[in-house]
């Protein structure tokens, strides 16, 4: 199977995510002083919350496995016995 997501791509997938999320947090604190409710959150989605957590988990699962994977490969070819020529 080809490399379908190189690891400069998920990397900066998962940092645009995190800095989104700490930027609408802070126009909603801006506009609203407090933090949002993430309990409130899960009651407005009603039954889409169990979409939204098993996408979210698939998603770190995902991540979690593309770097193991990477973590795996660089540990054998440090392993790996090279040859002088």
């Amino acid at each position: 199977m080809s490399k379908v997501i190189s690891s400069s791509l998920l990397f900066w997938m998962v940092s645009i995510w995190i800095a989104s999320n700490l930027f609408s947090q802070a126009v909603y604190i801006g506009f609203n002083g407090t933090p949002y409710s993430g309990i409130e959150m899960i009651q407005s989605l009603g039954s889409w919350y169990y979409v939204v957590v098993v996408f979210e988990i698939l998603a770190w699962i995902f991540v979690g496995i593309h770097l193991s994977l990477k973590v795996i490969r660089n540990l054998q070819v440090k392993a790996t016995p090279q040859t002088a020529s």
